[in-house]
Parts: C-alpha cells; sequence; structure tokens
C-alpha cells in the first residue's frame, strides 16, 4: 500500500521527539509490534477549519453518520486502518477513568518516575493523566540513559529499555489517536494496553 502524506509528517509540535537510530532492535522491534509504526508517517501540520466545521455540521449523532449530498457516510473501524494503516484487533478496553493511586501506581512501575513527581502529576491534572511535557522530558531522560549505558550493564539495560519503549509509545498514542479534551495531557488508561511489551500486538 502506497502511503501519501504529500510529504509531511508527524509533528508533536511543541513535542518533537529524537527516534533512535533503526539499528536498535531493543526499541522499534515492540514499536513494530504495536502497529503503531506507521503513525509516523501520517498526519499533517494543519487542518482546515472549514472542512472540520462542515463535517461536523453533517454529522449525526443519532446514527453516527456522515449526511453528505450523494448520501450518507458511515466510518468504520475498517475503513480507520486502512487510512492510517494501523491493526483494528486485539482485546477492548474500558474507557474507565483510573482512579489517583492508579496514575501514581502507573507513573511510578511503568515509566520510572519519581514518586512526587508522579503524585504532582496526577494531582496537577485532577487524575490519572501525565502532561506531554512532562512524559517527553521522561522519554528523552530514558533514551539519553539507554544511549549512555554499556552492553556490560545488561540489568539496568534490561529495566530501562522497555520503560523508554513504553514512553514513547504512550506519547505517540496520547498526540495522535486518544488526544485529550484539553489537549495537555494523556490519558493513563492507555498505559493499560501497552504495559506488556512481551505480548503486546497479540
Amino acid at each position: 500500500m502506497l502511503h501519501v502524506s504529500h510529504g509531511r509528517k508527524l509533528r508533536l509540535s511543541a513535542l518533537i521527539v529524537l527516534f533512535p537510530v533503526d539499528d536498535y532492535p531493543w526499541f522499534w522491534e515492540p514499536v513494530d509490534r504495536s502497529g503503531l509504526r506507521p503513525i509516523l508517517l501520517t498526519g499533517y501540520d494543519n487542518i482546515s477549519h472549514g472542512l472540520v466545521c462542515v463535517m461536523t455540521e453533517r454529522w449525526h449523532e443519532e446514527t453516527s453518520n456522515f449526511h453528505l449530498p450523494v448520501g450518507e457516510m458511515t466510518i468504520t473501524l475498517d475503513d480507520v486502518a486502512s487510512l492510517i494503516d494501523i491493526p483494528v484487533a486485539g482485546r477492548l478496553i474500558q474507557d474507565d477513568e483510573l482512579d489517583p493511586y492508579h496514575g501514581v501506581e502507573i507513573l511510578v512501575n511503568h515509566l520510572l518516575f519519581p514518586v512526587e513527581e508522579a503524585v504532582d502529576q496526577v494531582n496537577n491534572n485532577s487524575g490519572a493523566f501525565v502532561t506531554y511535557t512532562a512524559l517527553k522530558h521522561r522519554y528523552e531522560h530514558l533514551l539519553n540513559k539507554c544511549n549512555q549505558l554499556g552492553e556490560e550493564e545488561e540489568q539496568e539495560l534490561s529495566r530501562v529499555r522497555p520503560v523508554c519503549v513504553k514512553a514513547f509509545l504512550l506519547l505517540l498514542l496520547g498526540y495522535t489517536l486518544f488526544v485529550g479534551m484539553n489537549n495537555k495531557t494523556i490519558n493513563l488508561l492507555w498505559m493499560l494496553t501497552i504495559r506488556d511489551l512481551d505480548n503486546i500486538g497479540t
């Protein structure tokens, strides 16, 4: 399938992130298994406000259809999978809010945030959320640490590398597919889908 993005790549605006080189299998293999790597090749710098307004006016919530001059149009998960070339398969997750305690637990255990910083994130964001900026800084810190550790420090590498990948995937998910209402935070609920890298994509 040919991907057309009109020469534009996904830009995380103020959150432009570094990627490891392609010869880092510890990083790219789980990203590929997740099926989310094609998202890096899609996206636009801007979206036409007029187009969004017109499509919003033509959306009928009762039927989940767009009513166009040529007829009704329904967007299915298969359409989404075809448009952005990611798999739509696997377990469903409930869109329930995580309580603040679980938010702190996820930040500390799965993203290696210091406890005080994790508590601040949850308190300042009124729930189990992390800001894009804090997650980006955590990801960059972990990536730098992975680059600085030598292969002889195998135990620390095996602890930090998976967390680095999880931070990247959560940033990718939160910025592209599951953007929050305030455009500043990522719901930690999505970490539940990527916390087990060994079984990701199955």
